[in-house]
């Protein structure tokens, strides 16, 4: 396993009241699951499945600045120091 940051951006800092969280795990999955498992009862239905075990799939998830739609997903496996973003997705005008 490898030491990773999690940085949370937009309103996932707004109801985590966190930055960035250091996990270890061996792939962006392991990550992300541990989160859920910490932090699922401050997040609601617009960032969660209905089920509330995984995240809504508009998500961004980022490893070094790559969405890991265009990796292997939550697959994808991990470096140590790697950076992983956590977003919910924005638009405007």
């Amino acid at each position: 396993m490898v030491k990773v940051d999690l940085n949370l951006l937009n309103i996932f800092v707004l109801r985590v009241k966190k930055n960035t969280i250091q996990y270890e795990g061996d792939t962006v999955g392991d990550i992300v699951s541990q989160f859920l498992k910490e932090y699922k009862d401050l997040l609601d239905d617009s960032i969660l499945t209905k089920n509330k075990k995984k995240l809504n799939p508009q998500m961004i998830i980022l490893l070094n600045g790559r969405n890991i739609t265009y990796m292997k997903n939550y697959k994808t496996k991990l470096s140590e120091g790697d950076q992983l973003y956590l977003s919910f997705p924005i638009s405007g005008g």
